[in-house]
């Protein structure tokens, strides 16, 4: 296939080209300091590090079928392992070596793997004596404190550990605070008290985020290793292709969808601008969209993968792990939020291609649908066992585990299904046969995991078919499953020290009441307002705006955790806000809903909108107008959280299937006005005023309310009728 010149080649890059173009390379280093690793080191350290990322993967792996370990034993075998392997990979300095483990690094790398020996001989001691540590565990517990601080600096930069730091010094001044003179005395039992709670129990370092990364979200992250390796990604793109690249503004739908996809399995929001930017930015600029839109259209798109279901980029298994709810329901609650923002996204792609007169890509340049799926769609299998099991109330990391399985029956080798398969099958009879070798009586056998000789079957049966039929697609050997499991263990670094630093900020939040006290003090600001609904939204707008500044600069899974320590507290303070939600339970749950997607958008927000630059470096425009651009794209997204404060029907929350489909008309109507709103652009250019009506429209819609829908929708048919008497085909000036 050889397309003209002025049209743009659809074919994806490999995944393999993507990751490693220079360019490419140059740009996730620059804005995403996850990716600034050691990548020219001796093949013996390669080795060594391929050795210990497998041994963790297994070990994550055996233990989410089997079970885990206690507590602190499951929580330190995971972080300080992983701590161990980032001095290892991460170099001191942007500037540091590159080629080699400097000498320090080296004691660092045997000080973690030490303390983590440490933690699993003084658990049951630590246990037994109700928390209290001696000098030596205090000592130990300050360089771990230390390690984790220094480490998370190198994986995400200075500014979580700064804050981690501050709130370790608010804790011993708090603590202190108490004494009327200070002596050694004080000072060591203050220190022994609070390097106990942070270190020793599972409130700090051990605390609920690690707890999460040790048992959920690291196996999403071999998940994804997997489906990477499997070719999903690239089915990803070729669908989007498919479906939206015809269509008027065709790339930037492409974007929009490719990146939402993969965008919630990935986890980064940077990593992921940059990987799939690298198709599709080129794409949009060649169609006609400027550099500007291009890099925000991506940004934007991958900054709302972050909220999309099923993975919602990992934080979802720590929001459902905080409110002891099932995960499912933060499944079906990210439904209709992440439907509407990306329907906002994609309102704006289209309202934007008619005004400048943008085409699609000629579908004879396109690869059908069902060539695709013939292609590549038995990839979409794991994602099915992934929700069936998930909706059948199993453990999401049992569910990753057995996704993850049947990504490796699907595409693997023969010789790697039938190793895969034994040892499935020698798993699920486990407990038959350690109760045989054991001389005990053989358990029975519950329904619940016959079921599972199905995960092993289908997946072989459509493995065997395509074999026979010839359909040729990726295969996974023994080595792609060995670098799967290495990948998805180096990915994991950055998210557990990330949890680990996370562990402190919470931990000290809740030895000394901080976030309280800081909820009390925004909620006092919001009484000076002397009408409670313009209060609840003047105190909803100072969390949206406490939750974007917690969330700048930091991965989704932190920014969660944090948020929703110290932001959500403000909303549960206000009477208005409990009112409407009903009752406690649900309270709590939207005010983290709310403060967890503002936290999101900061990665889309200037001064710190490290997923635009990340779009804006690719597509060679402004950082900081890409970055407005990008807010505007994501206006949706603005917009949806205060929707669910007000009408939680949005989140399926107490929701019949009629007030569910109202929402969603009257929500997708709001979202598109608000897109003409945006765009000034309605089959021809809008005025002011009338882009002052659509906005009036579609928050008169977004507002709940009968009296409110009737408006919006007289506003919605106005403005159709005057689009529909004075429209016109002929494209206007382009915008940036």
């Amino acid at each position: 296939m050889n397309p003209s010149a002025s049209s743009p080649s659809p074919l994806p890059p490999e995944p393999e080209r993507v990751e490693t173009d220079p360019a490419i390379k140059e740009a996730l280093e620059k804005y995403d300091r996850e990716s600034l690793v050691r990548d020219a080191l001796p093949r013996w350290i390669l080795a060594f590090i391929t050795v210990v990322c497998v041994l963790l993967a297994s070990f994550h792996l055996y233990t989410s079928f089997s079970g885990p370990l206690v507590d602190i034993a499951q929580r330190s075998i995971h972080l300080y392992v992983l701590l161990a392997l980032a001095f290892i990979l991460y170099p001191i300095t942007k500037k540091g070596a590159r080629n080699r483990v400097p000498w320090f690094d080296a004691i660092l790398v045997i000080v973690a793997f030490a303390i983590g020996i440490y933690m699993l001989v003084v658990t049951d001691r630590v246990i037994t004596s109700g928390g209290r540590i001696n000098q030596v565990d205090m000592v130990v517990g300050a360089v771990a404190i230390l390690l984790v601080l220094d480490a998370t600096r190198r994986v995400t930069g200075w500014g979580l550990p700064i804050l981690a730091a501050l709130f370790l010094v608010y804790g011993f001044y708090a603590k202190l605070s108490f004494y009327p003179r200070i002596n050694e005395a004080i000072v060591l039992a203050t220190g022994r008290q609070i390097m106990s709670h942070l270190v020793f129990i599972t409130e700090g370092l051990l605390g609920t985020a690690i707890a999460v990364s040790a048992s959920y979200i690291i196996l999403f992250i071999l998940f994804g290793a997997f489906l990477v390796k499997s070719g999903l990604g690239q089915l990803f793109n070729d669908l989007a292709l498919a479906v939206a690249g015809h269509t008027r503004g065709g790339p930037a739908k492409v974007a929009v969808l490719a990146s939402g996809f993969l965008g919630s399995i990935n986890g980064s929001a940077i990593a992921n601008v940059v990987t799939t930017g690298a198709f599709t930015i080129p794409l949009m600029k060649r169609t006609g969209y400027k550099p500007n839109f291009a890099g925000a259209v991506e940004a934007s798109a991958s900054v709302g993968g972050q909220i999309l279901p099923p993975i919602m980029g990992a934080a979802a298994f720590i929001m459902a792990e905080v409110l002891s709810v099932p995960y499912t329901q933060v499944i079906m609650a990210g439904i209709i939020p992440a439907l509407l923002f990306y329907l906002g996204v994609l309102f704006q792609v289209h309202l934007r291609a008619m005004r400048n007169g943008l085409e699609g890509i000629p579908r004879s340049q396109l690869t059908p649908i069902k060539e695709v799926m013939l292609k590549r769609g038995h990839l979409l299998v794991p994602m099915a066992v992934l929700m069936w099991l998930l909706y059948e109330g199993r453990a999401p990391f049992f569910a990753a585990f057995w996704s993850i399985a049947a990504t490796v029956l699907i595409c693997g080798t023969r010789r790697v299904t039938i190793g895969a398969m034994i040892l499935l099958t020698l798993l699920i009879f486990e407990p038959q046969l350690r109760a045989l070798i054991l001389g005990h009586s053989i358990p029975s056998m519950p329904t619940s995991r016959w079921t599972l000789f199905a995960v092993i079957a289908i997946p072989v049966l459509i493995n065997a078919v395509r074999a026979r039929l010839g359909l040729v697609a990726e295969k996974m050997d023994v080595a792609d499953c060995r670098d799967a499991m290495t990948d998805g263990v180096r990915n994991s670094i950055p998210v557990a020290l990330a949890c680990g630093a996370v562990g402190i900020i919470v931990g000290i939040a809740t030895l000394t009441g901080i976030a309280l006290e800081a909820a009390d003090a925004v909620v006092q600001l919001g009484r000076a307002i002397p009408y409670p609904t313009l209060q609840l939204l003047a105190t909803l707008m100072l969390t949206m705006i406490a939750s974007i500044v917690l969330g700048m600069g930091l991965p989704s899974i932190p920014t969660y955790i944090i948020t929703s320590t110290m932001a959500a507290p403000i909303l549960l303070n206000l009477p208005l806000f409990r009112e409407l939600a009903g009752d406690n339970d649900t309270a709590i749950f939207i005010a983290h809903m709310f403060v967890f997607y503002f936290g999101i958008f900061a990665n889309l927000t200037p001064p710190v909108a490290l997923a635009a630059y990340a779009g804006a470096g690719i597509s060679g425009g402004s950082p900081n107008a890409t970055g407005f651009q990008a807010m505007k794209l994501a206006v949706a997204g603005f917009v949806v959280p205060y929707m669910f404060v007000f009408a939680h029907n949005m989140l399926m929350i107490d929701a019949t299937v009629g007030n569910i489909i109202w929402v969603i008309i009257t929500g997708t109507v709001g979202v598109l006005l608000l897109a003409v709103a945006v765009e000034g652009y309605l089959r021809r250019p809008l005025g002011p005023v009338w882009r002052l009506l659509a906005l009036a429209g579609a928050l008169s819609l977004i507002y709940p309310g009968l009296w409110s829908d009737v408006l919006g929708a007289v506003i919605t048919v106005t403005l159709f009728l005057l689009a529909k008497k004075e429209g016109s085909a002929t494209p206007v000036e382009t915008r940036v």
